[in-house]
């Protein structure tokens, strides 16, 4: 079996912020839950990341108002919609009930701020620049744990709104298998309502493939991954890939 590569490509900034995000939360429970002191330290550093990533004050707004309108296509479903109904209630409810300013609690604790300030300085958070920082490290992981988990605590309703609303876009696509031609290939529009474009390509064919799309036009161009150089050579290869139209409608058009 032909070992594929995911590639995902939004259209538009909302959804590259839901997936930014999504991405950010991931890292941060991967490296919360191991017992060593380096994954934690990674866990702190996702958790800045994900406060500078998610502090845009228009982001609850856009979270909501997309829930509200998945709210009324489940309702259009009847009772097969009833469960989904549910999800999307509380998610909304999780996160309207968070009335401080996303990440405000991290930002009012003066030694998180310290430590977030020495991580953008190369071996700032070394045992001689910041001792407090190395006494945390020594306590005991499950204590350790505990506190990151305490302090990403309010920020989760929003993790949760944004992972459910990626859930339903990604329940919702139309694959189509194509070839790019010599690595390039071409479509003159794209269904009118589609969020999220899914590129599956061969591992082995060595190929990234860089996107141009709107509702009018899209454009695919593989080209060879290089760790030499930010953009390698276009591919002059045929490439068969799968490319797979996500929307956050019910029926894509």
């Amino acid at each position: 079996m032909t070992e594929l590569i995911h590639f995902e490509h939004p259209l538009s900034e909302r959804v590259r912020n839901f997936l930014r995000i999504a991405h950010l939360f991931k890292h941060f429970h991967e490296f919360s839950i191991r017992t060593e002191a380096w994954a934690h330290h990674c866990a702190l550093f996702s958790l800045f990341e994900i406060m500078e990533a998610a502090a845009r004050a228009e982001l609850k707004l856009d979270i909501l108002q997309e829930l509200e309108r998945q709210k009324s296509f489940a309702r259009q479903q009847g009772e097969s919609g009833t469960a989904l109904l549910d999800k999307i209630q509380t998610a909304m409810s999780n996160l309207q009930n968070v009335q401080q300013k996303f990440g405000q609690h991290l930002r009012e604790n003066e030694w998180l701020m310290a430590i977030k300030q020495r991580m953008l300085v190369p071996g700032g958070t070394s045992p001689y620049d910041l001792p407090s920082y190395y006494y945390w490290q020594q306590k005991k992981p499950a204590e350790r744990e505990r506190q990151l988990h305490e302090w990403i605590q309010s920020l989760l309703p929003t993790y949760e709104a944004i992972n459910l609303l990626l859930d339903i876009l990604h329940q919702n696509g139309l694959s189509v298998e194509c070839t790019a031609t010599a690595g390039s290939y071409q479509h003159n529009s794209l269904g009118q309502n589609i969020h999220l474009l899914s590129i599956n390509v061969a591992a082995n064919a060595q190929a990234l493939p860089e996107v141009s799309a709107n509702k009018y036009f899209t454009h695919i161009r593989f080209l060879h991954a290089s760790q030499e150089q930010a953009r390698g050579p276009v591919l002059t290869t045929d490439i068969p890939f799968t490319l797979i139209m996500y929307s956050f409608d019910p029926v894509i058009k």
